[in-house]
């Protein structure tokens, strides 16, 4: 039971930490998941998960693996073949020696195969959180493809130097020969091993479907079971299991591509499954690797032979050495392949710093990392403790978390594009295809009772795509300072305007209170203050925790609602009122204020404006002939907003949209649900 209870916690913290990314999109997944595992493993729970490293390795990354390895793109992968070969190997060895001498070098207390050790557990880049930060950075695709291509491939590299220097460690012999002879044999073996055995499986798959079977939960649990078994034979035949898998999902993917309508609908349910199944096993990972850290960080914390300021000081230390070498290697073979080619009379641009600084900085490390330096064992050949493996391991876990913190908070800031034609483009694709999407969800949900109310506010998503569509500057621009003030100017108009109207005894006081509350919502959705969406998702929360506990007050609120049609007919007739003169205002003023300097962000706020102003002037009707139907409206329009939210977040974990646009639509959104405050007020 014990179990239960911890693994559904930690299935309970994927989706918060999914929850909180939607208020903080600028931090990772990645390391919000870090961070709640780290709290997970604080909690007073009676049950102590010990990570096991080669259970971890084939529960975890082999799956994951095995989908990079079907979603990898073949003809980039194969067009960067000699890239990636240079990093997934040139690379690792370097690291292994280079960063090696430099730890034994800087800490004399970690012998030489020790540090080697240490060096190559921090050698390759992890695919998996690579994978998870790819989808949030804007990289050039390039870039993307050959960190991608490394992921797969420098595992193998890098688990078989560690394994090489635990044994020279633990038995104080070493061999360069047998070790580059079992690194040829354990890759190619691996490679073999996954294609063999995927090989078969699809003989036997349409052997099966020859048999009649087309039922689609056999196939999937064969596809399930796949990663797990080409992993463990490959460990069993002692060669690669991770290179195994990654070849059997290449392959797989091959074989996927083939045309064959029967396969349609496996495919269809394929992609749900395991969309489901690497959700679940990304935010696992990090989670796990969260509470990790706290018994990790604590035996060096407590050791008073080691200050905890040199330990971070080792730590950032060997992050930058790592990125600096990095940083050469690549920039070096890129310079080399210039000069290669200019040489042979081809005409290629120079390759760019910039471009080698964002390869450098993308080199994340992850649970790999984290597996090969908690497999040291705790003791020697001769009985003897292994030399600080406990500090050996808080660097790594160290290591892990400033590659993470780097590519999440500097790496997004260099990687910003400068092409800002081809970015406004692809953005109002994106805006489109977000509308359209939320146009399809509505249609879907149509019921009779609010068909009418559901063709009206799809209207109004038919024409923010059409102005989209007719107007590439003006509709499809962020949002200017200068834009932004004049906004919240609009505001102080209309508080001015009110007040006037109070004062003369147009309105009641207890309407023009209501109506400059709204208009205080209206400059807290335009201003985005951090409080504001607080203050908003509070709300939501006690209306909802108000139906839950007090449902039969709830009730009694609702009758009172309907006996007050006749108060409530007065004060939606002094509302609208107050609406009409305060756009009448606002249309007249901006109009005076027309220039041709000002015209390109000022005549779509004029147009926003008459719209509003001709609804108003609409909307003017017995509050008891259009109740129901604005309600049905509101839920619709409700539903809308949800739907584009959603979409919205579906787009920026696919890594189609960068954080700023998110930040600008969802400011959009709540703009807009401001706006229907204005209908609650009646």
């Amino acid at each position: 039971m014990e179990i239960f209870l911890y693994v559904l916690l930690l299935l309970v913290a994927i989706f918060i930490s999914n929850l909180i990314n939607r208020f903080v999109p600028f931090v990772s997944v990645p390391l919000i998941q870090i961070g709640l595992g780290v709290l997970i493993a604080l909690f007073p729970l009676s049950l102590n998960l010990k990570l096991n490293p080669e259970l971890f390795l084939v529960m975890f990354i082999a799956p994951l693996l095995y989908n990079d390895g079907r979603r990898t793109d073949k003809q980039a992968l194969w067009h960067l073949r000699s890239a990636i070969l240079v990093l997934a190997l040139g690379l690792v060895f370097i690291t292994v020696l280079v960063i090696g001498y430099f730890v034994h070098w800087m800490i004399p207390t970690i012998p030489l195969a020790a540090a080697f050790a240490l060096a190559a557990a921090l050698a390759p880049t992890d695919a998996v959180a690579v994978s998870s930060l790819s989808g949030r950075i804007n990289l050039p695709k390039r870039i993307m493809h050959l960190l991608e291509g490394e992921a797969l491939m420098n595992d193998a590299s890098g688990l078989v130097a560690f394994q090489f220097a635990i044994a020279a460690m633990v038995t104080g012999a070493f061999s360069l020969f047998n070790a580059s002879y079992s690194f040829v044999i354990i890759a190619i073996g691996g490679i073999l091993v996954g294609i063999v055995i995927t090989y078969l499986k699809i003989k036997i798959i349409k052997w099966v479907r020859s048999l009649g079977m087309e039922d689609v939960t056999f196939h999937m649990l064969i596809q399930i079971l796949t990663p797990f078994l080409i992993y463990l034979a490959a460990e069993e035949l002692h060669v690669s299991g991770i290179l195994a898998v990654v070849a059997a999902g290449i392959m797989d993917s091959m074989q996927r591509k083939k045309t064959d309508p029967q396969l349609v609908r496996l495919n269809m349910v394929s992609q749900s499954t395991w969309s489901v199944i690497l959700f679940v096993l990304n935010g696992l990972v990090f989670l796990i690797l969260g509470t990790q850290l706290p018994s990790i960080m604590q035996a060096v914390w407590n050791d008073s032979g080691i200050s905890n300021l040199q330990v971070f000081t080792y730590i950032i230390l060997i992050t930058v050495a790592l990125i600096l070498l990095r940083f050469i290697w690549v920039y070096s073979f890129w310079l080399a392949n210039w000069r290669k080619k200019q040489l042979g009379g081809q005409n290629v641009g120079k390759p760019r710093i910039r471009s080698a600084i964002l390869t450098s900085l993308s080199g994340v490390r992850g649970a790999v990392t984290l597996a090969s330096s908690l497999s040291i064992p705790f003791v020697l050949a001769d009985g003897s403790a292994f030399p600080q493996r406990a500090l050996i391991i808080s660097i790594a876990s160290g290591v892990i978390l400033c590659s993470l913190l780097i590519a999440t908070f500097i790496l997004p800031l260099l990687a910003k594009s400068d092409d800002k034609t081809a970015d406004d483009r692809v953005e109002r694709a994106i805006r489109i295809k977000i509308l359209r999407n939320v146009i399809r969800e509505l249609h879907e949900q149509i019921t009779p009772e609010n068909k009418a109310a559901t063709e009206i506010v799809v209207e109004d998503y038919r024409r923010r795509i059409y102005d989209l569509q007719q107007n590439n500057t003006s509709l499809n621009r962020r949002v200017s300072k200068e834009e932004r003030d004049k906004r919240l100017e609009l505001i102080d108009w209309q508080r001015e305007n009110t007040q006037r109207m109070t004062d003369n005894g147009e309105i009641s006081a207890a309407v023009s209170y209501r109506y400059q509350h709204y208009l205080n919502l209206l400059a807290g959705a335009l201003k985005n203050r951090f409080r504001f969406r607080v203050k908003t998702t509070l709300k939501f929360l006690k209306r909802i925790l108000r139906f839950i506990l007090h449902p039969k007050n709830w009730q009694e609120t609702k009758s009172k609602a309907k006996n007050l049609k006749s108060e409530q007919e007065g004060i939606f007739q002094e509302i609208q009122r107050v609406r009409v003169s305060n756009e009448e205002l606002v249309v007249q003023r901006l109009k005076d204020e027309l220039k041709p300097e000002n015209e390109s962000w000022l005549a779509p706020l004029i147009t926003e404006h008459i719209i509003a102003l001709k609804r108003a002037n609409s909307e003017r009707k017995p509050f008891t002939t259009r109740g129901k139907f604005e309600q049905k409206k509101r839920e619709v329009q409700q539903a809308g907003f949800q739907a584009e939210r959603d979409e919205i977040q579906q787009f920026y974990e696919a890594g189609k949209m960068s954080r700023d646009l998110v930040r600008e639509l969802r400011q959009n959104i709540n703009m807009l649900e401001t706006y229907l405050s204005e209908e609650e007020l009646a």
